[in-house]
């Protein structure tokens, strides 16, 4: 059976940050997005810890909620960052979320990065991230808002921490199996079916969709969380779905080609 070409991106009519069957390496863009990613986590210490970018608030007529104590954890590491307990776990989500994204990029993803996607990437992970924060500090939507306050026994903390530790466990167990699979010689060019993937579609946009939502419960309550997510359902089903099923179908449709010689024998 003859090799199927790959799908080259002039022949696809959808566009995504992506570059669909384009494995060539891509080090400066690849470097550029992680880099983007580092200082995300940077500033939004600064924005937990010194209210960086709190002046729009004001600027908007908001007030800020007021600092508490920090948290002492007994760790030189984690009380040098003079965050109480509940901005702890904000940041720490930040930065699981970037960590996340350093293996994903360094061990699992296979297509190259493009400069437009490195960036925009890149600063819409700063940009949602930015939000969510500075809605936490705004009195009127912060999720601290509640009796508990900005304690660890609030119950959006407690529920925001469950989607995102749910929505970054699934991600991360989709692309584990949908790796090793792809690491099999014999599975060259077949869509992975089995797995989550044989219960929901695509159950890593899914589980992106829950974790994102996590950090926005934590963050501003339930009604923000519901609207991030219906956002990014709304991004993923009009952008990154029909993109991937119009190279997954023109994939499939060159290896089933493979398969036949010009006089229609099939030699599968």
């Amino acid at each position: 059976m003859a090799p199927a070409k790959q799908v080259s991106r002039s022949e696809l009519k959808s566009r995504d940050f992506v570059p669909r069957g384009n494995k060539s390496s891509s080090p400066f863009n690849t470097t550029l997005y992680l880099s983007l990613r580092a200082v995300d986590c940077y500033w939004q210490y600064l924005v937990l810890s010194q209210a960086y970018g709190s002046g729009l608030i004001k600027l908007l007529g908001g007030s800020i909620i007021p600092t508490p104590e920090p948290y002492h954890a007994g760790t030189p590491q984690l009380d040098a960052l003079g965050l109480s307990g509940y901005r702890l776990a904000l940041l720490a989500m930040n930065v699981i979320a970037a960590v996340k994204h350093f293996w994903f990029v360094l061990n699992v993803a296979e297509e190259a990065w493009t400069l437009t996607g490195a960036i925009v990437v890149g600063l819409d992970n700063i940009l949602f991230d930015t939000l969510n924060n500075l809605l936490f500090l705004c009195a009127a939507t912060s999720a601290t808002s509640q009796t508990a306050g900005e304690s660890t026994s609030n119950p959006y903390l407690f529920a925001g921490l469950a989607l995102f530790m749910i929505g970054i466990a699934t991600e991360c167990t989709c692309e584990v199996n949908r790796g090793r699979f792809k690491l099999n010689p014999q599975n060259s060019g077949k869509p992975y079916t089995t797995g989550l993937f044989a219960v929901v579609r695509h159950p890593n946009y899914t589980a992106f969709t829950i974790w994102r939502a996590g950090l926005a419960v934590a963050t501003s309550g339930v009604t923000y969380g519901i609207l991030i997510a219906t956002f990014f359902m709304w991004d993923f089903s009009n952008r990154a779905v029909p993109a991937l099923d119009e190279y997954c179908s023109k994939r499939v449709s060159r290896i089933t080609q493979s398969c036949v010689s010009p006089a229609g024998t099939d030699h599968g």
